[in-house]
């Protein structure tokens, strides 16, 4: 008896692991994704450099215009388990006027739904 509970507890531990993994994230070079709302008051996920940088440059500093730009996957890299996508703008422009592309943490910008794919 003691063995055919033991047997029962592990079938359902089995099943509840096996219903715990998540589905990874499907994504393309050439694909095209949204940017969403920031996080925070910068994005914390998309890698932008600081301000003082882009205002350096040339560039003018405006999170809030950034949100339903539509971007292309322009590469896709894994550093230490973590998916880095290279996104650039769809229509051809630069991010703040100076940034021809930007590097996104995939798995934790779709959570934090700050890049949205579509």
């Amino acid at each position: 008896m003691k063995k055919k509970l033991f047997f029962a507890g592990m079938l359902l531990l089995g099943l509840s692991v096996n219903a715990l993994t998540v589905n990874p994230i499907v994504v393309n070079v050439g694909d095209v994704a949204t940017i969403g709302a920031p996080s925070t008051f910068a994005y914390a996920s998309i890698k932008f450099p600081k301000s003082n940088f882009i205002i350096k440059r040339g560039g003018i500093v405006n999170y809030s215009n950034l949100s339903g730009v539509r971007v292309e996957v322009v590469s896709i890299e894994n550093i230490n388990g973590t998916r880095i996508v290279v996104i650039k703008r769809a229509d051809g422009r630069k991010f703040f006027n100076v940034l021809p592309t930007a590097k996104v943490e995939l798995e934790a910008s779709v959570y934090k739904k700050e890049l949205v794919l579509n």
